[in-house]
């Protein structure tokens, strides 16, 4: 698998693969000057949003990985998503956009980087698709290719 450049400004120089790992990257969130936690509130079920009211959307919680024992902070609606909206058979399937499923895919496992390939099954389209999304000149949703 080919490396890509430590530098984003240069990744619109690589053509990614059916292979190539891809994830939310957050930084591009905040390039853009957007709010990350108003794009996950919008991800949340409208019975979790009705429980979240009230609270701030940026609070912080820690999360434990269960396999390694590593226990990082992530947002609290994060969280919701990883632990109760993932868990929804239809989470995935009903988002009304392929950009928006893949989007949730990497909400639900926690960012963990996946291939257009290992995405394909997940959300239903082929991985040619699922590439042709990610792979456009336009970076949408901070969906970019792992950085190494």
């Amino acid at each position: 698998m080919p490396t890509l450049p430590p530098i984003p400004a240069l990744a619109r120089f690589v053509k990614p693969t059916l292979d190539t790992p891809f994830h939310i990257d957050y930084r591009w969130w905040e390039e853009q000057g957007l709010d990350f936690n108003v794009q996950l509130l919008q991800h949340l079920s409208p019975e979790l949003r009705e429980a979240y009211a009230g609270r701030r959307i940026d609070e912080k919680i820690d999360l434990i990985d269960w396999e390694t024992g590593e226990v990082r902070q992530v947002e609290g609606l994060q969280y919701l998503i990883t632990t109760r909206c993932s868990k929804d058979p239809g989470y995935i399937a009903q988002a009304p956009t392929l950009l928006e499923a893949i989007f949730r895919v990497f909400l639900s496992n926690g960012n963990q980087p996946l291939s257009p390939r290992a995405l394909a099954p997940l959300v239903g389209y082929p991985p040619e698709h699922v590439l042709r999304v990610l792979s456009g000149t336009t970076v949408r949703k901070g969906l970019r290719p792992v950085m190494d």
